[in-house]
């Protein structure tokens, strides 16, 4: 059964009594749903609801629009993410100027108690929250003794002896580093955008693709060529994923491209999915377009016989 999704507002909720997992959860990353499992399995041992309160933005956005770090997920993703953890409700916090300028015993009133009636809260060691990211795990656990819930602190999932967080999953994907990325976030990076015209240089090649402008603020791979799949709607596609300006055709503004393999139709205007799973190559210039073809073609062999393949998966986008 799937999670009901509610969208906080003040004074119109009353769920619970719940046992919560609080936070931003930016990428829904295997730590983050190893702390949401702690929390759906408290729910069931004390058959009281299980949820996640989570924020539609990272607050960042709201906050130093200018420093904001890219996201992993849109807000569209991450309830997709959330609804496989098998939780009884999600509750959605717009982020605005309100919300982040109430103080912490504010926001644990205002927003977590009046809204949840939790009876444990379960968080990251390091979470942090209220005005001026003021409040710690420390008075959390203060503020649950009047509200009458218990806080629960899990310290960060380490992989390799280095903590699981969204800073080191988004160095990672900056880096190229996708097949990395995707062992810590328990699933493949995806980039949503929509599909724009473009140069139609692919099509001459003999290999079309469709040229996406991603949506605001994703976190983008760096340059190169990358196996995939791209979903369009509920169908997914083996792919190559073409990252940055193509250096055979320097004039070119196009920096993000899919082949999709097995495709026929119109995807122009299009909003689709773009799932990185393993980085091929550097993008560098060909002397002749037949040499680019060439190249291309050897991408999509290896795309054909290896995407999926991590773990002792092989296969297409299923």
């Amino acid at each position: 059964m799937s999670a009901e999704i509610l969208e906080w507002e003040a004074g119109t909720l009353a769920l619970g009594p719940a046992a919560v997992a609080l936070g931003v959860f930016d990428g829904v990353h295997i730590g983050h749903q190893a702390l949401i499992a702690d929390a759906v399995a408290r729910a069931a041992e004390l058959d009281i609801l299980s949820c996640v309160m989570t924020f539609d933005r990272d607050p960042d956005q709201v906050l130093t629009p200018d420093r904001a770090a890219p996201q992993l997920l849109t807000l569209e993703d991450k309830i997709k993410a959330l609804q496989g953890l098998g939780l009884g409700a999600i509750v959605i916090v717009p982020f605005c100027r309100l919300v982040a300028e109430m103080a912490p015993d504010r926001f644990v009133s205002d927003v977590l108690s009046d809204t949840l009636r939790p009876v444990e809260v379960f968080v990251g060691r390091d979470f942090r929250f209220g005005r001026s990211a003021s409040g710690n795990v420390t008075l959390l656990e203060r503020y649950g003794g009047a509200h009458g819930f218990k806080v629960v602190a899990r310290e960060l999932l380490s992989v390799d002896g280095v903590p699981v967080t969204s800073t080191r999953i988004r160095q990672l994907v900056a880096s190229g580093d996708v097949a990395a990325a995707r062992d810590l976030l328990g699933r493949p990076h995806i980039v949503r955008g929509r599909v724009v015209h473009g140069r139609a240089a692919g099509r001459q090649l003999g290999t079309p693709t469709a040229n996406v402008t991603p949506v605001k603020h994703a976190a983008i791979p760096a340059n190169g060529v990358y196996s995939g799949c791209v979903r369009v709607g509920e169908t997914r596609y083996s792919a190559g994923i073409s990252v940055g300006s193509p250096p055979t055709f320097p004039e070119a503004r196009d920096y993000l491209e899919a082949h999709l393999l097995d495709f026929e139709g119109d995807l122009y205007g299009a909003e689709i999915g773009l799932e990185f799973r393993e980085r091929l190559r550097d993008q560098h210039a060909f002397d002749t377009p037949e040499a680019l073809a060439q190249a291309i073609r050897g991408d999509i062999d290896r795309i054909s016989g290896t995407v999926g393949d991590r773990g002792g998966e092989r296969g297409p986008c299923e």
